[in-house]
């Protein structure tokens, strides 16, 4: 910016000396048709007057244009951070996940080869989806795709899932942040209640509210509070990716009520 500014100081009064000066020649060389000829003080004097608003002008049209390249570049470094905050918050779920699953496999195997075989192929989707969703946003269809490929996962490895699931109609094009349902679910089975017989149970219902999409997860729960190591930081990093992708546009709330822990999750669909 300074190097455009010296530039220009120095070739603006050369550029409006340029008019006059033609001027000048003009009326020397006919002056029956162009008047008559200036007095050098009077040149002088246009010169400068010229160069005074000009200059100025030129600063000012310099000064905006910097500030609009400046603010571009603000915005699309912003925007690059958010993404990278965005792929190390989704990286930092994926391995803890893939250590539990493997660890539970390898438990697996000792049993029976073929339930060790049945789960490695269900990572094996999982890890696949996973490796494919390039994209922050997708539809409900895909993430509850991935929920899916998690439950039958989860199947292989614990046993008993009594999943139930209600979407509302025209809702499955709705948009969401890629695998942002997965920490909530991993948290609905992981720290939720079983049932009596061991069986573990998780509801999922989607339905439409004014300018959003509302998720809730139910989950059977302790009646009596208990520390859950692991619950909030699960809820935390679902935040924080809202909070980049939405601002303040979204709602994430997770209470107990009478033996049911509910989540429910608002984003906004457009």
């Amino acid at each position: 910016m300074i190097a455009l500014l010296l530039i220009g100081v120095g070739i603006i009064p050369l550029l409006t000396s340029l008019v006059p000066a033609l001027q000048a020649i003009a009326t020397t060389i006919l002056p029956s048709l162009f008047g008559e000829t200036q007095s050098p003080a009077l040149l002088a004097r246009r010169i400068l007057v010229t160069s005074l608003f000009a200059v100025p002008t030129y600063i000012a049209v310099i000064a905006v244009g910097q500030t609009m390249v400046w603010a571009d570049r603000a915005r699309r470094q912003e925007a690059q951070s958010a993404r990278s905050e965005l792929r190390a918050l989704r990286a930092e779920l994926s391995p803890h996940f893939l250590m539990n699953a493997l660890g539970s496999i390898a438990q697996i195997a000792h049993a029976s080869a073929n339930r060790a075989e049945a789960a490695l192929s269900a990572l094996a989707n999982v890890l696949r989806s996973g490796l494919a969703a390039e994209d922050e946003l997708h539809m409900l269809a895909d993430e509850l795709g991935i929920v899916d490929e998690h439950l039958l996962l989860y199947r292989e490895l614990n046993g008993r899932l009594d999943y139930r699931r209600e979407v509302g109609d025209g809702l499955w094009q709705r948009q969401l942040p890629s695998r942002i349902l997965i920490p909530l679910v991993e948290n609905a089975l992981t720290h939720g209640d079983p049932l009596p017989d061991g069986t573990r149970q998780l509801d999922i219902s989607v339905t439409a509210v004014p300018n959003a999409t509302r998720i809730q997860i139910i989950n059977p729960s302790p009646l009596a509070p208990q520390i859950s190591n692991g619950l909030g930081s699960g809820l935390d990093q679902v935040r924080q990716r809202l909070a980049i992708l939405y601002q303040n546009r979204f709602r994430l709330t997770a209470a107990g009520d009478g033996g049911r822990f509910h989540v429910v999750l608002e984003v906004p669909h457009a």
